[in-house]
């Protein structure tokens, strides 16, 4: 029987709005493919999740790729609020799966300067689960098996009484390698009728 419940935030909790934020930049075309390239899209942008690389360090990588688009990419880390919004369902749904009894708990790939960004709004749902770890403070990220079983062993979560939601195939297989319960999420409709399934079993 599932008793834990863990959550991803981007794509399941907020929204990763990158693609707005460009826009207001006033990129199209081919500018906007060569930003996102140099940046979301870039392999070092999960690396910065892992806590090991500073701001500036990120920053003079992915100008390496566009020189030419750098104050852009700064723009982007001066404030990462715009790209992240909360969805409305967010603190709703965590309230009334804790109401029913299920532990809450949150594992994000998330990057340090992001996480001091949102915390006050775009993440202000955390205080409301039983506990979170995020890469940036461990230093790996999913879909790393070592961040599957770091929850489990820092909460005492048995992984056959847990469910993992998660908007990635990557990360979803990785928790399914590590003994969890697992829902691709794509929307809430069809993440909430899923969880809802094997909650029922």
């Amino acid at each position: 029987m599932i008793n834990t419940i863990i959550f991803d935030i981007g794509m399941v909790l907020v929204d990763f709005c990158w693609r707005k934020m460009l826009y207001d930049f006033g990129l199209e075309g081919e500018e906007f493919e060569k930003v996102a390239n140099a940046t979301v899209r870039h392999p070092a942008w999960e690396e910065f999740d892992k806590g090991i690389m500073s701001t500036e360090e990120v920053i003079d990588i992915f100008a390496e790729s566009a020189p030419e688009y750098r104050k852009y990419i700064e723009q982007i880390f001066e404030d990462p609020t715009k790209m992240i919004a909360q969805y409305d369902y967010a603190k709703p749904w965590i309230k009334e799966l804790k109401e029913r009894g299920y532990k809450i708990y949150i594992l994000s790939n998330w990057s340090k300067p992001t996480y001091y960004a949102c915390l006050d709004n775009e993440l202000d749902f955390l205080p409301l689960v039983d506990g979170a770890v995020f890469s940036f403070q461990e230093h790996v990220i999913k879909p790393d098996k070592k961040i599957f079983e770091l929850i489990c062993n820092r909460y005492n979560i048995n992984p056959s009484e847990a469910v993992f939601l998660d908007d990635r195939p990557a990360n979803v297989l990785g928790a399914k390698e590590a003994g969890l319960h697992t829902i691709c999420f794509q929307h809430y409709q069809q993440g909430r009728k899923e969880l809802e399934t094997l909650l029922a079993k």
